[in-house]
């Protein structure tokens, strides 16, 4: 996918990415920070150049979310250079948490991009309010729903292929609204076989099977009262991860949603939403298609979660407000049985999540103020307690022999706190913030029991005697923009305190075959995470767009050692070309040689890479009937590339040559 799809363009006639405006009572513009990722059904399919993307790779366009990959599936996504433990990921505001210890399944594998109206994400402290140890940031897949219209019947039909792994994609969606019910659904399949690494070398175990089910709906129920609910079922299968040890037979995700709506409360409240939830997310880890497997194993995992939140949203004269209250209880389940190759011998059994229990409770505030026409001051906070621990005897035992004092529940307090000041005028854009915010430590942290870290190759141990990691966090932005050009400065910086990392313990044995050593999460005193950005945009001649982008950022631990997985300079570019039915794109991204990598965490250098993507469109209107094609190719002069980001320098994808059709019939 091209740098700068999501960015877009700057003219009237292409959707920007930036911020969006709305205007309240007083006719005061307000800012919220959102990716659109779809219109109003759906994905706009002429401004993107590849429709039948996935979330992942619509996210890594943004200029603070990357991605650590592990293979052709599920990669991983993470804020400011920060990953699973540090940022928060949600679906409509619920929790859903990974049910894999080692996070071959996050929260986004299990959503369609079909399936989506936007992509929420907050930086730093700001954004979600059903959000929790969003140290680094947060993410809401915002799910697309029909809405209360005249609107009647939408049906569309999507293939796709890809010829680097012989890709396949098949989906249909269909929706109804009218002004008391409406309904949204769809089926989206996804098939891939290994695919080729740059000069056709096959990247063996890279092949995945996912099927994803969605239904939306909404019944009006009276004057200003609605029911909306959700239904999800997405599972995959045969999933290879060509940079671990193991592959996946089963991943499934059943996510389900009720809530009530009201509008129009009071003159102080103009909106409350409360929402129940329950999901189910199991995962199954395997080695028998793997050769020379020395010892066989089988790793299942579950994670469930039922929650809850209720908000209430109102404006008074200059304030803008909002209050949330949510709970919510998980329980995170792994285990591992070893069967040795000699029939004789028994098999050996462990936890590796001994059925972790986290129960966890917020309130959140924040206010919106507006000072005049041109500056404004937000303030918001949360705070939140948690009770987690280990439900299994059998573990709590097992964890007790390293620690001999340990509890089998704890009860912590976290929570955050941030304020923003904003200037804006019809060419500049300042905005200053900053704010503090604690994490509690993530159940691997606190918990896992000997897990393997391919990535370095240790085995790690959890730590319930850990502190609540801290970090107080400062950003700045400039903007300065007239009709046709745009730029934006930026830049934020993460000081911790009490960082959680695992660092070797000499006095412990491995139990993984040639790992040297075992890993116990620790606090440092402290650490650091430095990131800037600068994105530019230009409109010209009516039709044309281009879009350049500059990141950098660099981590620091206490020793002044390099953290791991922080991104090396990057570069992206676009040209693009829209006019009536026709589309066309152009577009580089690269990286710079990673020169700041951390050998003590597993890392080594990274060369410098740039890749090359084209891409065409054009819309064919036969009487109601609309069919999108886009046709491209990706690394076009088929670079052979691994980025700091792809576990164990995997080598990503070579040329492939892509189609994408959508046929909206009604």
């Amino acid at each position: 996918m091209s740098a700068g799809n999501i960015y877009s363009q700057i003219i009237d006639s292409i959707q920007t990415v930036d911020s969006i405006q709305v205007v309240d009572s007083i006719n005061h513009s307000l800012t919220l920070k959102e990716i659109i990722i779809t219109a109003k059904q759906g994905i706009n399919r002429d401004r993107q150049a590849k429709p039948l993307s996935t979330i992942e790779e619509y996210l890594q366009d943004s200029e603070k979310v990357n991605m650590i990959k592990r293979g052709n599936y599920a990669w991983e996504p993470t804020i400011n250079n920060m990953s699973t433990e540090r940022i928060s990921v949600t679906v409509d505001g619920m929790k859903i948490f990974h049910a894999c210890t080692d996070r071959m399944d996050p929260i986004t594998s299990y959503v369609e991009t079909i399936n989506l109206s936007k992509v929420s994400i907050g930086s730093g402290f700001e954004g979600n309010p059903n959000a929790s140890n969003n140290i680094g940031g947060s993410i809401d897949l915002k799910l697309n729903r029909a809405g209360f219209c005249g609107d009647g019947w939408d049906v569309n039909a999507n293939l796709g292929y890809e010829s680097n792994g012989n890709y396949r994609i098949y989906g249909a969606d269909m929706a109804y609204a009218s002004p008391v019910f409406y309904v949204n659904s769809g089926l989206f399949h996804r098939n891939s076989d290994n695919y080729n690494a740059g000069g056709n070398e096959e990247i063996p175990f890279s092949q995945f099977t996912k099927t994803n089910v969605f239904t939306n709906f909404g019944y009006l129920i009276g004057n200003k009262h609605a029911i909306e609910g959700t239904f999800i079922y997405d599972r995959a299968s045969d999933v290879g991860y060509p940079a671990l040890t193991m592959d996946v037979k089963k991943a499934e995700g059943l996510i389900t949603s009720l809530s009530y709506l009201r509008e129009n409360l009071s003159d102080a409240f103009s909106k409350w939403e409360t929402k129940v939830y329950y999901n189910n997310i199991v995962h199954i880890m395997d080695d028998t298609q793997r050769p020379n497997v020395a010892i066989h194993m089988d790793m299942p995992g579950k994670s469930r979660t039922g929650g809850m939140y209720s908000t209430l949203e109102g404006r008074n004269e200059k304030h803008h407000y909002s209050f949330n209250w949510d709970a919510y209880y998980n329980q995170s389940y792994a285990e591992m049985t070893m069967y040795p190759a000699n029939p004789n011998e028994k098999p050996m059994f462990m936890y590796t999540w001994p059925d972790i229990r986290t129960f966890n409770t917020g309130i959140f505030a924040v206010d919106e103020y507006r000072l005049t026409e041109h500056h404004s001051f937000r303030l918001s906070s949360k705070l939140s307690f948690q009770r987690d621990g280990v439900r299994s005897d059998f573990g709590l035992s097992t964890l007790q022999i390293y620690y001999p004092e340990m509890q089998q529940y704890r009860n912590r307090w976290i929570g955050n706190a941030s304020a923003r000041y904003q200037f804006k005028s019809k060419q500049w854009e300042i905005t200053a913030g900053g704010g503090y915010g604690t994490r509690s430590p993530s159940p691997s942290e606190a918990y896992g029991f000997y897990l393997f870290n391919s990535f370095d190759t240790y085995d790690y141990l959890g730590n319930p005697e850990l502190k609540n990691e801290s970090s107080i966090e400062t950003n700045f932005s400039l903007v300065w923009k007239n009709k046709t050009f745009r730029a934006e400065a930026g830049t934020s910086c993460f000081y911790f305190t009490n960082y959680i990392i695992g660092k070797p313990n000499n006095d412990l044995y491995p139990m993984t075959i040639g790992s040297p050593g075992v890993k116990v999460y620790e606090n440092l005193p402290h650490a650091s995470i430095f990131n800037s950005h600068l994105i530019l945009k230009y409109g010209f001649l009516n039709y044309f767009s281009w879009n350049g982008r500059l990141t950098y950022s660099l981590g620091k631990d206490d020793g002044g050692g390099y953290l791991p997985l922080i991104s090396p300079f990057t570069y992206g570019s676009s040209l693009s070309f829209k006019k009536l039915r026709y589309f066309a794109e152009a577009g580089i991204e690269g990286a710079a040689r990673q020169s700041n990598y951390s050998p003590q965490y597993g890392e080594d250098a990274t060369g410098a890479y740039l890749i090359t993507n084209l891409s065409l469109g054009y819309d064919l209107r036969i009487h109601k009937t609309i069919l999108n094609l886009k046709i491209g190719v990706e690394n076009l002069f088929d670079e052979y590339y691994s980025t700091y980001s792809d576990w164990n320098n995997i080598p990503r994808k070579g040329r492939s040559l892509f189609i994408n059709l959508n046929i909206n019939l009604l």
